[in-house]
């Protein structure tokens, strides 16, 4: 069932609907698109985790496969799990500290199971190329006059992140320090995912968005309308879209 959270803001600007972390859910997914108030001059943005745990992550890349041949402002971002995937796409599986094995231990047996694999020899060759194009093909940030996209965060001046020692994008990977920042980034309101909000509602500071509401978990799948060259105060109030999770 999709609802709002607020009023809707009867905006003739275009809009920018981002959705938040999916992790399989398709059925949630369809339930969004299908719901969505979507005009063509809008534009329609996905801070990645579309796979991993949940139901159906060959479903979602379907639908998301589909959406990109049809819809022409559509923006597709990368989540750490889609890195994951690929990490372990190059990965040997005979070493021990792998990434195939870390993709696994964090969702990607489910993904092997939605592309009907049971055995690691020939699971790549499983997931279509098609898919992997897609996933391939995902960006790590989007930006306007008024909001930074991006999965998991942004770096915080001065501050240290500690996975700076592994080697992680930050941007796919951070926590701390963003969450708690109350950094200005270039005066502009970072939306991301990434961080599950454990209310069931998006978190709603004024420098950052975060719309991962733990769909995978049993919260709903939220979707965000903001106007992308908003100023003043109308940058912190954005039309807030909710799927719940399937009964």
């Amino acid at each position: 069932m999709l609802g709002l959270l607020g009023d809707k803001k009867n905006d003739s600007e275009p809009q920018i609907y981002a959705v938040g972390d999916i992790h399989g859910q398709v059925r949630m997914l369809r339930a969004m698109l299908n719901g969505l108030p979507l005009r063509d001059e809008d534009t329609l943005l996905f801070v990645g985790d579309y796979i991993d745990r949940g139901e159906d992550s060959k479903g979602v890349i379907e639908t998301l496969v589909e959406l990109k041949k049809t819809r022409k402002n559509v923006v597709f971002l990368r989540g750490n799990h889609e890195q994951m995937m690929i990490d372990a796409r190059e990965d040997d599986p005979e070493n021990p500290s792998s990434p195939l094995l870390l993709w696994l231990t964090n969702g990607g047996v489910a993904v092997l199971q939605s592309y009907g694999s049971t055995e690691l020899p020939g699971w790549r060759e499983k997931i279509p190329q098609e898919h992997w194009d897609f996933i391939l093909s995902t960006e790590t940030e989007y930006i306007t006059e008024a909001y930074h996209f991006v999965h998991a965060g942004l770096p915080v001046p001065g501050r240290r992140w500690d996975g700076e020692t592994d080697g992680l994008n930050l941007k796919l990977w951070i926590r701390e320090p963003f969450l708690s920042s109350r950094h200005n980034f270039d005066n502009r309101i970072v939306v991301f995912g990434h961080t599950p909000q454990t209310t069931g509602k998006p978190l709603l500071d004024r420098n950052k968005f975060g719309i991962d509401t733990g769909a995978v978990f049993g919260g709903p799948l939220t979707a965000i309308a903001v106007n992308p060259k908003a100023k003043g105060r109308h940058r912190f109030s954005p039309t807030v879209i909710q799927v719940s999770p399937p009964s």
